[in-house]
Protein backbone atom coordinates (compact mmCIF):
# COMPACT_ATOMS: atom_id res chain seq x y z
CA UNK A 1 0.00 0.00 0.00
CA UNK A 2 1.22 3.36 -0.70
CA UNK A 3 0.24 6.87 -0.27
CA UNK A 4 -1.63 8.88 -2.65
CA UNK A 5 1.46 10.81 -3.87
CA UNK A 6 3.42 7.91 -4.73
CA UNK A 7 0.50 6.41 -6.37
CA UNK A 8 -0.11 9.06 -8.36
CA UNK A 9 3.93 9.20 -9.42
CA UNK A 10 3.78 5.38 -10.57
CA UNK A 11 0.47 5.79 -12.43
CA UNK A 12 1.23 8.91 -13.97
CA UNK A 13 4.69 7.39 -15.16
CA UNK A 14 3.70 5.81 -18.46
CA UNK A 15 3.59 6.24 -22.34
CA UNK A 16 1.20 8.86 -23.74
CA UNK A 17 -1.13 9.47 -24.81
CA UNK A 18 -2.96 6.91 -22.97
CA UNK A 19 -6.45 5.44 -23.27
CA UNK A 20 -9.12 5.80 -20.59
CA UNK A 21 -8.83 1.88 -20.56
CA UNK A 22 -5.21 1.47 -19.80
CA UNK A 23 -5.32 3.82 -17.17
CA UNK A 24 -8.34 1.59 -15.39
CA UNK A 25 -6.37 -1.39 -16.19
CA UNK A 26 -3.10 0.14 -14.46
CA UNK A 27 -5.20 1.56 -11.34
CA UNK A 28 -7.97 -0.97 -10.50
CA UNK A 29 -6.03 -2.35 -7.64
CA UNK A 30 -3.57 0.27 -6.73
CA UNK A 31 -4.58 0.51 -3.28
CA UNK A 32 -3.70 3.97 -1.30
CA UNK A 33 -3.95 4.58 2.21
CA UNK A 34 -5.83 8.35 3.27
CA UNK A 35 -4.64 10.24 5.75
CA UNK A 36 -6.44 8.67 8.91
CA UNK A 37 -6.14 4.96 8.18
CA UNK A 38 -9.25 4.94 5.59
CA UNK A 39 -7.91 3.12 1.77
CA UNK A 40 -9.25 3.35 -1.15
CA UNK A 41 -7.72 2.22 -4.94
CA UNK A 42 -7.29 4.47 -7.67
CA UNK A 43 -10.01 2.85 -9.84
CA UNK A 44 -12.04 3.52 -7.15
CA UNK A 45 -11.99 7.26 -7.69
CA UNK A 46 -11.95 7.28 -11.69
CA UNK A 47 -15.01 5.63 -11.16
CA UNK A 48 -16.79 8.51 -9.99
CA UNK A 49 -16.15 10.13 -13.35
CA UNK A 50 -19.13 10.67 -15.34
CA UNK A 51 -17.83 11.38 -18.70
CA UNK A 52 -14.58 10.21 -18.41
CA UNK A 53 -11.91 11.00 -21.24
CA UNK A 54 -11.26 8.55 -24.15
CA UNK A 55 -7.54 9.46 -23.69
CA UNK A 56 -4.92 11.06 -21.84
CA UNK A 57 -2.34 13.36 -23.57
CA UNK A 58 0.07 13.59 -21.23
CA UNK A 59 0.87 12.66 -17.35
CA UNK A 60 -0.24 16.64 -16.55
CA UNK A 61 -3.77 15.36 -17.44
CA UNK A 62 -4.01 12.29 -15.59
CA UNK A 63 -2.51 14.00 -12.57
CA UNK A 64 -4.67 16.92 -12.60
CA UNK A 65 -7.70 14.31 -13.10
CA UNK A 66 -7.13 12.19 -10.14
CA UNK A 67 -6.00 15.49 -8.07
CA UNK A 68 -9.47 16.73 -8.64
CA UNK A 69 -11.00 13.31 -7.68
CA UNK A 70 -9.01 13.16 -4.76
CA UNK A 71 -10.91 12.50 -1.33
CA UNK A 72 -10.41 15.45 1.62
CA UNK A 73 -6.95 14.42 3.79
CA UNK A 74 -5.45 12.91 1.15
CA UNK A 75 -3.11 15.10 -0.24
CA UNK A 76 -1.89 16.81 3.41
CA UNK A 77 -3.93 18.99 5.12
CA UNK A 78 -6.79 21.28 3.93
CA UNK A 79 -5.97 25.05 3.19
CA UNK A 80 -2.12 24.67 4.37
CA UNK A 81 0.08 27.35 2.82
CA UNK A 82 3.80 26.96 3.93
CA UNK A 83 4.47 30.93 2.41
CA UNK A 84 4.56 32.09 6.31
CA UNK A 85 1.74 34.61 5.90
CA UNK A 86 -1.31 35.08 8.23
CA UNK A 87 -4.62 36.31 7.72
CA UNK A 88 -5.57 38.70 9.86
CA UNK A 89 -8.88 41.11 10.38
CA UNK A 90 -6.19 44.70 10.06
CA UNK A 91 -6.48 46.65 7.36
CA UNK A 92 -3.50 46.98 5.02
CA UNK A 93 -2.36 50.50 4.80
CA UNK A 94 -1.50 51.81 1.42
CA UNK A 95 1.92 54.22 1.50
Amino acid sequence: MMNFTQALDELCNCEYPASIDDIEARCESMKIELQGGSETTLGEMLDVLDDPPETFESSGDLHNTLMSLAPRGSVGRANYDDRGTTHTDRKQQSF
